[in-house]
C-alpha cells in the first residue's frame, strides 16, 4: 500500500533531536494509521494537528520537550533513579501513567510530561545503551534494567502504546477541527484481507475477524535428542548432585527420566525431544502454521552440547518443517552475534538446506544486543528479528507489544529491520532459575499478557522450545501452549507464523519492506 497519511507536526526541541523526535513518533503513530510530517516554522503551526514544544502553542495541542531530557539524550547519560513515576494523564481519579522528564508548569500542556522522550528511552534500550552490567550471556540482565530499577514501570504492562492511545484521544478532535479523515480503530492493522497472502497460502489465520491483534507461533529448535551418550551422562550428573544435595523432587525426577526412557522411549525408538509429530499435528488440527529457528553450525559450547546429534539429525527435521510448510528462520550461535558475514554464511547455509529463504532470526539464548546485534543484522539482510525480551520475565522488552523498526543511535536513524517483539516464552515460565511456575500459574501469566497485547491491539510472538511438547517433559506446558492458540483463536486473532505477522505489519502501515 500507499504510505501512510502524514500529520503535520511542529516542534522546536534542539536540531540534534529530530532524528530521534521523527523515529518516535513514527512508531507511536503508525498503529494509529498516521505518520508525522515534522515542521520548524512557526506560521505553520495553525495547520499543525500536533506540537512538540517547549512551550504551549494555544489551540493546538503539545507535548513538552525538556531541557532535562534533551541534556540525557545528547550527553548519553543513564537514567537517574526515579525517573518515572505515575504521571496524571486524565480528569478521572487514578488516571495516570508511568512516565519521566515532567514539565516544570503543566499549565496549558495536553499532557504534564515528555511522551516522546519517555518512549524514546524504552523504545531504543537504553538502560542496554548506558549500563556495562552483562550476565554469563553477554546480555542486559533483568535486575539491570529500567523495569527493575523504576518501580513505576512494569514490563508486563505496553507503556508506549499507552502512550500511543494519549496521542489517539488528542488527535482524534483535532483532526476533526482541521477537516481531515478521523483514525481507524485500535486494531485496524490486523483486521481485514482474510488469509495472509504469503507464500504458503495458509499461513495466518483469523486475520478477517475482529480480534485486532495478532501472535506469532514460533519454536527455538536448541536440541533434537535428548537420550545420547552425552544426554545419560548429564542425566546421571544431575542425579548425583541432587543426591548429595538432599533434593529428593531432582533425584525423583531424573530416575523417573531414565524409567521412562527404558519403558517407553527405547522400545518404541522415541526420544522426549523430537515431539514434532505432536507438534505440527496440533497446529495443522487447529489450522495454524507456525516458525522453528535452527542452528546453522556448532562451533562455541554455547551453540549446543550435542552438535553431532543435531547435525546427524536436522536434515528429517527441515524436511517434515518443508513438508509442514513452516518457516524457518536462523537462530543464532555465538559467532552469529560478531560480525554479518558469519551471519550470511549460517543464513546462506541453512536456507540451501531447508529449501527456503530465511528471513527471521532469533538468538539462541536471546543474546542480542541492541545497540550491537540489531545493526549486523540489518548489513546481513535479515527483514526481522524476534529475540529483544529477557529471559527472567515475560513481557515488553521495549515498552511496546507493537513490531517497530529499532533505531540505531550510532548512526542516528532507523533500521530497515523490524523489530517482533517476543512476549512469552515457556522457559521463563517453568525454568526454576527463572519465574518456576506451575503450568496453572504459566497459563495465567500469559493470556493476562495476550489479553494487554489485544487491548491495544498489537502483534507478538510467543515461544514454546519442541521439549515442551513431551508430556512428562512439559509438566502441562505443552497444554498451555496449545490453550493460548485456541484461546487467541476464539478471539479472531490473527494468528501464524513470525513472517506473516512482520509482512502484514509491513504492508499495512506502509513502510519500506525489509
Amino acid at each position: 500500500m500507499s504510505a501512510l497519511p502524514s500529520v503535520k507536526v511542529f516542534t522546536d526541541a534542539p536540531e540534534a533531536l529530530t532524528a530521534r523526535i521523527a523515529w518516535t513518533l513514527q512508531t507511536m503513530l503508525a498503529p494509529l494509521g498516521r505518520r508525522p510530517a515534522l515542521t520548524r516554522d512557526p506560521a505553520t503551526v495553525g495547520e499543525c494537528a500536533l506540537t512538540y514544544a517547549a512551550a504551549p502553542v494555544p489551540g493546538v495541542p503539545t507535548i513538552p520537550w525538556t531541557h532535562e531530557a534533551a541534556d540525557l539524550l545528547l550527553q548519553r547519560r543513564p537514567l537517574p533513579p526515579g525517573s518515572f513515576a505515575p504521571r496524571p494523564v486524565g480528569s478521572a481519579a487514578g488516571d495516570a501513567l508511568p512516565g519521566a522528564f515532567a514539565a516544570d508548569d503543566v499549565s496549558g500542556f495536553a499532557v504534564p510530561f515528555d511522551i516522546v522522550s519517555s518512549a524514546f528511552v524504552l523504545l531504543a534500550c537504553w538502560d542496554e545503551l548506558t549500563c556495562a552490567e552483562r550476565d554469563q550471556y553477554g546480555r542486559l540482565p533483568y535486575s539491570a534494567s529500567v523495569f527493575a530499577g523504576e518501580p513505576a514501570l512494569r514490563i508486563e504492562e505496553p507503556v508506549v502504546d499507552a502512550y500511543g492511545g494519549l496521542l489517539r484521544a488528542l488527535l482524534a478532535p483535532r483532526l476533526a477541527e482541521l477537516g481531515a479523515d478521523p483514525l481507524p480503530a485500535p486494531g485496524w492493522l490486523w483486521r481485514g484481507g482474510g488469509k495472509d497472502g504469503g507464500d504458503t497460502g495458509d499461513d495466518a489465520k483469523g486475520g478477517a475477524a475482529a480480534g485486532g491483534y495478532a501472535v506469532a507461533l514460533t519454536h527455538d529448535l536448541d536440541n533434537l535428542w535428548r537420550w545420547t551418550p552425552r544426554g545419560f551422562a548429564a542425566s546421571g550428573y544431575r542425579g548425583a548432585r541432587a543426591a548429595r544435595r538432599g533434593d529428593d523432587a531432582a533425584l525423583r525426577r531424573e530416575l523417573g527420566d531414565l524409567r521412562e526412557w527404558l519403558t517407553v522411549h527405547l522400545r518404541r525408538r522415541t526420544d522426549p525431544f523430537w515431539t514434532f509429530p505432536q507438534l505440527l499435528g496440533g497446529e495443522d488440527m487447529r489450522g495454524v502454521s507456525s516458525t522453528f529457528y535452527v542452528i546453522a553450525s556448532h562451533a562455541h559450547p554455547t551453540d549446543g552440547n550435542q552438535p553431532e546429534t543435531y547435525r546427524k539429525r536436522i536434515p528429517a527435521a527441515l524436511a517434515m518443517l518443508r513438508d509442514g510448510r513452516r518457516e524457518v528462520g536462523l537462530h543464532g550461535n555465538d559467532r552469529d552475534r560478531l560480525g554479518a558475514e558469519p551471519l550470511g554464511t549460517d543464513r546462506d547455509d541453512l536456507a540451501a538446506r531447508a529449501g527456503t529463504q530465511v528471513d527471521g532470526i532469533r538468538y539462541h539464548y536471546l543474546r542480542c544486543l541492541y545497540h550491537e546485534t540489531l545493526p549486523l543484522l540489518e548489513r546481513a539482510g535479515f527483514a526481522y528479528d524476534t529475540s529483544l525480551a529477557f529471559a527472567e520475565h515475560e513481557g515488553f522488552r521495549c515498552g511496546t507489544a507493537l513490531p517497530f523498526r529499532p533505531f540505531d543511535v550510532a548512526r542516528d536513524r532507523p533500521l530497515r529491520l523490524v523489530e517482533l517483539p517476543l512476549a512469552v516464552m515457556d522457559n521463563t515460565l517453568q525454568n526454576p532459575k527463572y519465574r518456576a511456575l506451575p503450568a496453572a500459574d504459566g497459563e495465567r501469566a500469559s493470556r493476562d499478557l495476550l489479553a494487554r497485547v489485544a487491548a491495544v491491539g498489537g502483534g507478538v510472538s510467543i515461544l514454546w522450545h519442541n521439549n515442551r511438547f513431551d508430556r512428562r517433559t512439559a509438566e502441562g506446558y505443552d497444554d498451555v501452549y496449545f490453550a493460548l492458540v485456541d484461546g487467541a483463536r476464539a478471539d479472531g486473532a490473527f494468528v501464524g507464523r513470525a513472517d506473516a505477522v512482520v509482512r502484514r505489519f509491513v504492508e499495512r502501515t506502509g513502510g519500506e519492506a525489509p
